[in-house]
């Protein structure tokens, strides 16, 4: 949590904060440190009387990063400062920043009516950065990386706690998200962000919530309503994972209709922008927001609802976070517009167009890696959202799918080229840490600690054993295989990777040379076998092959060493 001591910077969870009396200038305030991609925080009191200070006035400030850039950017009112105060009661507005530069940051504030602004400093150092905001990767867009130039593998949990953001946030922390942590995930998909339905859902085997009247505004009041309490408890569980460089996609996002919250529809058009203005102002300067979302199951071209929004999103988040919708059916969807950056997606009317017969193939593997391939628009990663088979939470029940169907579902989004969050816990108004329908991270009793184990083998391999972030999908190169059982990501010429389920025989076309750095992975236990020397000649290479892109290849027959469990084949050039 953050302190505010009049005249002097505190220091709190990396974060710079400043209060100073309203004056012209900010003088005597020494020039304080903050780390590159951290958040920068100034506190400033203003003691005029508004008869709503949301919106009766406004507070911008230009800063000026050494290089000599000039990024103009909003602050926002925020009551007493420490979560209390309403439209009338409250002094402080607060300036927040992302510094993307080392070196010494200049910012001038100004207020919309006319009252006096000041000035600042602050120096950006390397020392305790954060790995900064993911982007598409500059080499290879299929993929996310952090600034867009260092490839990042996404391992990332579905965390389903809405009214949990007001349990005890030691208790929390230590039991929900630092597990988290302690296994490898670098990416959560979250409920509480932003707060605005479904407060019964916290952790029955935890402290009780202090409250669950947990409501971010009231329908259609946005500019009225506002909880700064609740923008207090939402902002101390994402800087807490800020801190720690992991990154937060908002799966409710911004329309709570589809919950019984708070519906978009009924603000206005100027509430709608005051909301989006004021909840960018608070949140993009945290560099682990990957991404803005609107909400679930949307189609993507409503200019009323999320495609409006999203323009709002573009128009003020001067960091350029990460900015999509869920399209539940993304065989037809609208990640080519400019708005969306890059693509959340559900594997529905991948089968069939009709909810009664598609719906037998929500659990499939396939569909999955299918739904991924058709959401990919040329410089816009694919996430996998709300891949059925890999919740267990809400699908699994729904959809009759395994733990078999969930380890299979993760290999079909990533050798799509895909990202994906799953989750391991069961209930959703009975949700628990512990016990066999809880967070399968604390104990055998609960069935899914398996799955766990499988996200883990996953996340070793393409972290690991390959160069995930040169390679692409590439079925293409498979032949005499059964293509809803197996899939290729390759880099060609370079190294492959083949996921095939129950052992399925394929043959695999090879660009010439040398793949001395082979073996087989058990996609159950991580068990890896040694496979043999394979030396592809030139003069083997097919010259006039139906898919001219298999043209420069041969092909090898290749059968995985058993038909009891998934097999990922490695094949690797000779460095």
């Amino acid at each position: 949590m953050h302190r505010f001591v009049r005249a002097s910077f505190v220091w709190r969870s990396a974060s710079l904060s400043l209060l100073v009396a309203l004056a012209p200038h900010a003088a005597g305030a020494a020039e304080k440190e903050v780390s590159l991609y951290r958040v920068f925080e100034a506190a400033l009191e203003n003691a005029k009387p508004y008869s709503n200070k949301f919106t009766d006035t406004s507070l911008s400030c230009k800063y000026t990063a050494p290089s000599g850039r000039e990024i103009e950017f909003a602050g926002f009112y925020d009551g007493d400062g420490q979560g209390g105060g309403d439209l009338q009661n409250g002094s402080v507005w607060k300036l927040r920043f992302l510094p993307d530069e080392p070196g010494q940051w200049r910012y001038r504030w100004t207020w919309s009516d006319g009252t006096p602004g000041g000035e600042g400093a602050f120096r950006c150092v390397t020392a305790g950065a954060g790995k900064g905001l993911l982007r598409p990767y500059k080499d290879n867009p299929h993929w996310l990386a952090y600034n867009g130039n260092e490839p990042v593998w996404l391992k990332s949990y579905y965390e389903t706690g809405h009214g949990s953001i007001a349990q005890p946030f030691g208790w929390v922390t230590e039991n929900v998200y630092q597990p988290l942590l302690d296994r490898g995930y670098n990416h959560l998909q979250v409920n509480w962000l932003l707060s605005l339905c479904c407060f019964g859902q916290y952790y029955l085997d935890g402290p009780a919530p202090s409250t669950q009247n947990l409501a971010l505004y009231q329908e259609g009041r946005a500019s009225t309503t506002m909880r700064l309490d609740v923008w207090r408890l939402m902002e101390q569980h994402l800087g807490w994972l800020n801190d720690r460089d992991v990154h937060v996609h908002m799966f409710l996002g911004f329309e709570g209709r589809k919950n019984d919250g708070p519906s978009w529809e009924k603000l206005s058009g100027q509430e709608k922008d005051f909301y989006v203005r004021y909840a960018v102002a608070r949140l993009a300067p945290y560099a682990n927001l990957s991404g803005w979302n609107f909400v679930w199951e949307d189609p993507g071209h409503r200019e009323s609802h999320e495609l409006g929004w999203a323009r709002l999103i573009q128009k003020y988040d001067v960091f350029n976070h990460l900015r999509a919708y869920e399209d539940e059916h993304p065989r037809d969807n609208e990640y080519q517009r400019p708005e969306y950056t890059f693509a959340a997606i559900e594997n529905h009317q991948i089968a069939a167009p009709e909810k009664p017969l598609d719906r037998l193939y929500h659990k499939t593997p396939w569909t999955h890696h299918q739904a991924c391939l058709l959401s990919y628009v040329p410089g816009k990663p694919v996430f996998m959202s709300e891949g059925n088979a890999l919740w267990r939470r809400y699908w699994h029940e729904r959809s009759g799918a395994t733990q078999d169907d969930l380890r299979r579902a993760a290999w079909a989004c990533a050798t799509a080229g895909a990202s994906f969050c799953w989750n391991g816990h069961a209930k959703e108004y009975e949700l628990a840490v512990r016990g066999p329908e809880g967070m399968p991270f604390h104990g055998a009793d609960n069935p899914y600690t398996e799955s766990a184990g499988y996200i883990d083998v996953l996340a070793d391999v393409m972290s690991r054993d390959v160069r995930f972030h040169r390679m692409q999908p590439m079925d293409f190169l498979l032949t005499r295989q059964d293509p809803f059982r197996v899939w290729c990501l390759a880099e060609p010429g370079s190294q492959y990777l083949v996921f095939s389920t129950l052992g399925e025989p394929f043959r695999l076309h090879l660009a010439p040379g040398a793949y001395t750095n082979n073996f087989w992975v058990n996609a159950k236990t991580g068990e890896k076998h040694p496979y043999a020397n394979l030396s592809v000649p030139a003069d083997k290479l097919a010259t006039d092959d139906p898919d001219e892109r298999r043209n420069g290849t041969a092909g090898i027959d290749l059968r995985p060493p058993s038909n009891d469990t998934d097999w990922v084949l490695i094949l690797r050039q000779s460095t």
